[in-house]
């Protein structure tokens, strides 16, 4: 198909126009596999009359998809998954018979819509497809079905944990149902009478066979009675024992009950993991967290082997690790409300304008004001280009900021895995300053070459602080870098310079000493705000340059991978705390700081 405007493609000798629509992902499932768009033939090959009707059509296919996810919410509302760790054959033949059935009447309802030009392309597809699933059979591997069978498991409501024997078996009668459908269909394609009803009657969906089954079983057991059994599996278990696990117990039952949980036999990994996610978000030490993960593990291990429960949801939830650089600094506390009046009322941000003696110059003032405000990394601030600042026409001012995870970054450390080592880089072999064009050389390497390039919009905040004016001031000077006065340190950091004095400034200047409150705390600030605005956790944790969705660090996405305007809805969420910085002017002076640090400073000196 050939796109001749947006959502309109024309196909055929006759170039007939197509509508062509993206199904949302959250209602993929309730198409057939691998169907990704919803395609509509207009009847015309006019462009003009094809744009008359493609608001029609499009109105009906975005009601078919608000039906849809209706009749989705409807189901998952209803029903709750099954997990098991096999299939009986009675549940595998309800499975195949299911398929059948589903795909055939599927088939029968799409068979009337569709154009002939659709009708010769399925059959084309469905020939091949068959001979490659009949070659599978015939070979007996049917490894290549298993993820569609496990969807369909799902999709069914339920969710087994199968060996690879189980697996085989059942992937075997699996592939088998699916050649079936195909035959029917395929006999459908030819011109054959092919009644669904007969030869793929209506069953029972495994789902409800399985409900079926259990209805004979006995009602499950409540938090409170699983509890008990617990208690009294070991007779005359101390009082202090019982409240010590009863207190991670009843945090996953709150927890369980915020996501519709209503007893243990409910309980899956993924809540698990969501519980060890968020003690670690409240700050609980690491062997703490562990002990009590421990002890919900513990608790569920009894109830299974009671028989209360069928499974240990926590069997296989990891805690968490302690390493190196986490013991070294502790957790970091976001700034408070106190906090950011007292650094943003300070002599760099008021009408005094001052600024480092040193290299830093206007990113004295900049950097902890874009960190507050954009959440991003120091390096990834320092780094910015003039064209890093970008203006979209409908939607507004954005940043493009380059991911650059640090193994200092302890905003997700709940997560594994998410910070990328890179390879040490050698340092410079002479301490020389680079040259004005070999230092903006060096600015452009660094924010192009970067795979993962993410957009955040600028709060109107920074606008009323002379962001704008000031890149414009940088401009006139024929610079090309956001801070051109900052240079590459021996470990390669643009930002190195400013850390350290900003570290200073906050010790001795604003009597900031709490040792877990430091330049990153500007990014806790940030995700706390994020959080307290309902951001969608997708949304914020790309923002701060983390996962997008499930993954590790950036997954590798690049400049267009959330809409700007999705972006920017989440993003005017957020409600600042106010601060009292006076918008920008160029530096007036230079930070003196107090005498009787000056003179610690060379006591220490003297000592060292």
């Amino acid at each position: 198909m050939k796109q001749i405007s947006p959502n309109l493609y024309s196909r055929g000798k006759f170039g007939s126009i197509y509508l062509r629509l993206r199904i949302p992902k959250d209602i993929l499932s309730a198409y057939p596999p691998k169907k990704t768009h919803e395609v509509v033939c207009l009847g015309t090959c006019d462009l003009r009359i094809a744009n008359d009707l493609k608001d029609i059509a499009r109105t009906r296919i975005k009601a078919e998809f608000e039906q849809h996810r209706k009749d989705l919410k409807k189901k998952r509302d209803e029903r709750s998954v099954k997990r098991f760790d096999k299939m009986s054959d009675e549940m595998l033949k309800s499975l195949a018979d299911y398929w059948v059935h589903q795909v055939l009447a599927t088939d029968e309802h799409y068979r009337e819509h569709d154009s002939e030009e659709e009708f010769e392309e399925k059959g084309f597809n469905m020939t091949e497809q068959r001979a490659e699933l009949g070659r599978m059979l015939a070979m007996r591997r049917s490894d290549k079905i298993l993820p569609a069978m496990h969807s369909f498991i799902h999709l069914c409501g339920l969710e087994v944990e199968m060996s690879p024997e189980e697996s085989k078996r059942a992937g075997g009668v699996f592939l088998t149902a699916v050649c079936t459908a195909l035959d029917f269909q395929l006999q459908r394609q030819r011109g054959d009478v092919v009644q669904t009803d007969k030869v793929a009657p209506e069953t029972l969906a495994p789902r409800d066979l399985v409900e079926a089954q259990a209805a004979v079983e006995a009602k499950k057991i409540s938090w409170d009675a699983a509890f008990v059994v617990w208690r009294d599996y070991v007779p005359g278990r101390p009082k202090s024992t019982a409240i010590a696990t009863q207190t991670p117990y009843l945090e996953v039952k709150r927890l369980g009950a915020e996501h519709g949980i209503q007893c243990p036999e409910e309980v899956t990994p993924d809540l698990m993991r969501l519980f060890v996610d968020q003690m670690a978000a409240r700050g609980l030490a690491v062997v703490t967290l562990n002990e009590r993960l421990a002890k919900v593990k513990a608790l569920f291990k009894v109830l299974k082997g009671k028989g209360i429960m069928s499974h240990n949801p926590a069997a296989d939830t990891l805690g968490l690790k302690e390493n190196s650089f986490v013991k070294r600094r502790d957790k970091r506390q976001p700034f408070d409300q106190d906090d950011l009046t007292n650094i943003f009322s300070s002599c760099v941000f008021n009408e005094q304008q001052l600024r480092s003696q040193g290299q830093s110059k206007e990113a004295s003032y900049w950097i902890p004001i874009l960190m507050y405000y954009t959440g991003a990394r120091t390096e990834e601030i320092a780094g910015l280009a003039l064209s890093d600042v970008v203006q979209d026409p409908k939607y507004g001012w954005y940043m493009n900021l380059i991911d650059r995870p640090s193994e200092d970054d302890d905003l997700f450390d709940d997560e594994e895995n998410v910070i990328s080592k890179e390879k040490p880089k050698s340092k410079p072999t002479h301490k020389s300053k680079p040259t004005q064009g070999d230092e903006t050389q060096s600015h452009s390497r660094l924010l192009k070459n970067g795979d993962s390039i993410r957009r955040v919009p600028v709060a109107p905040e920074l606008m009323q602080l002379g962001l704008l004016r000031y890149i414009e001031h940088v401009r006139r000077s024929g610079q090309q870098s956001l801070f051109p006065s900052l240079t590459h340190d021996w470990h390669d950091k643009l930002s190195g310079a400013f850390s350290k004095f900003f570290g200073r400034y906050k010790r001795d200047m604003l009597g900031i000493n709490n040792p877990k409150k430091v330049l990153y705390s500007f990014r806790h600030t940030m995700k706390d705000a994020m959080t307290r605005a309902n951001v969608d956790a997708m949304y914020l944790q790309r923002v701060l340059g983390h996962a997008s969705g499930l993954g590790t660090v950036t997954d590798g996405y690049g400049i267009e991978d959330v809409p700007l305007d999705v972006l920017t809805t989440e993003f005017a969420k957020i409600k600042f705390y106010p601060i009292p910085a006076q918008p920008w002017l160029p530096g007036k002076g230079n930070v003196r700081y107090p005498r009787k640090a000056k003179k610690a400073k060379k006591a220490e000196k003297a000592q060292g």
